[in-house]
């Protein structure tokens, strides 16, 4: 891909994140590579959109149960989810991979495969 010089202003702190991930990661040589990074990342999913749908039955039972359409330009996705709950307190350690890995679950996204940490 040919590259061109381009200028801009940007807010301070993001350049400063910038070049900091930048020199955690080997092969990376600087914030542009990271904000290049971030744009290919940005108009991958750009034209990603999200519905839901309930499909509750009951009243007192409201936006427990629902359908969750993702489209993509190259594929849909259709999930079914019976109960979302957020939980806001909760122990951390609970949730760590290793944990997350004993109880069965597997990890089926991470932006660090699209933008390493």
């Amino acid at each position: 891909m040919t590259r061109v010089r381009y200028s801009t202003t940007l807010d301070e702190n993001l350049l400063n994140m910038a070049k900091h991930k930048a020199s955690l990661i080997d092969g990376l040589h600087g914030a542009n590579d990271i904000i290049e990074q971030a744009l290919r990342f940005y108009f991958r999913n750009a034209s990603v959109t999200v519905w839901e749908k309930s499909i509750n039955t009951e009243d007192d039972n409201r936006d427990k149960h629902f359908q969750k359409l993702i489209l993509r330009s190259n594929r849909l996705v259709l999930e079914t989810v019976q109960d979302r709950t957020t939980i806001k307190k909760y122990d951390r350690e609970s949730v760590c991979p290793d944990s997350l890995k004993l109880g069965g679950w597997d990890k089926v996204w991470d932006i660090s495969k699209i933008m390493p940490h």
